[in-house]
């Protein structure tokens, strides 16, 4: 009698060496997914910060270039300098105007706005300041902020609106946390001349530039440098 040969299988399980190469795959894994999600997130994040910052320059671009564009050529005795003002002035880190404001940013009509680089705590802000342009504001009415002929000194921003008087003036950061900003002026040297050229101030000259250049750079960098057309004299 033939005898029935018998199979033994034999069931084999995961050696400690395999179990650890097992391991360490996994977490070899995980580690890359979660370092993808985190770099997923931080480029997500930069994403939105450059989006709010490329934002807040198209906004800036967008109101200024606005407010140069319908600038005025203007000159009004003032008292308290005992003759007649110009009211245009440029400085190297300032500039003054007189343009119209939209109705829903003032009371409408003629604002004399000014840009001045000004020093907040430790930061330096570009600070927008606008004047009602009325003869009672440019006499030095009670209430308001003297209005005198910009010196290009830095202001010491303190937020010195009233709600009250805000048809009158008022006062705004437009750009926050700054580490410089520079105007310069395209333009003739005197009326007449055929020749103009870049300077980096504009005073004692009764006309209006041709160009405004604009240059800031912040925390993050280089804004585009911005060059705002004024009317034509």
């Amino acid at each position: 009698m033939m005898g029935r040969a018998r199979h033994f299988s034999r069931q084999q399980g995961f050696t400690l060496l395999e179990l650890i190469i097992s391991l360490a795959l996994i977490g070899l894994m995980t580690v890359l997914l979660f370092g993808a999600l985190r770099f997923a997130g931080k480029a997500w994040d930069a994403s939105e910060t450059r989006q709010e910052r490329d934002t807040s320059i198209s906004m800036v671009w967008q109101y200024l270039s606005d407010r140069f564009a319908q600038a005025r050529s203007l000159r009004s005795h003032v008292e308290s300098e005992g003759e007649n003002v110009f009211f245009f002035r440029g400085k190297t880190n300032a500039v003054e105007f007189v343009s119209p404001m939209p109705a829903h940013l003032g009371s409408g009509g003629l604002y004399i706005i000014r840009l001045q680089r000004a020093l907040a705590g430790r930061k330096k802000q570009l600070i927008l300041r606008r004047w009602f342009y009325h003869p009672e504001v440019l006499a030095g009415a009670a209430g308001l902020p003297e209005w005198r002929p910009l010196s290009g000194n830095e202001l010491y921003h303190e937020g010195r609106e009233k709600p009250e008087l805000r048809a009158w003036y008022s006062e705004s950061v437009l750009v926050d946390d700054i580490r410089e900003v520079k105007f310069s002026y395209y333009g003739v040297l005197a009326k007449g001349d055929e020749t103009a050229d870049w300077d980096s101030s504009w005073e004692d000259r009764p006309y209006l530039p041709m160009l405004v250049s604009m240059k800031i750079s912040d925390s993050k960098g280089e804004w585009p440098e911005m060059t705002f057309e004024l009317p034509a004299q």
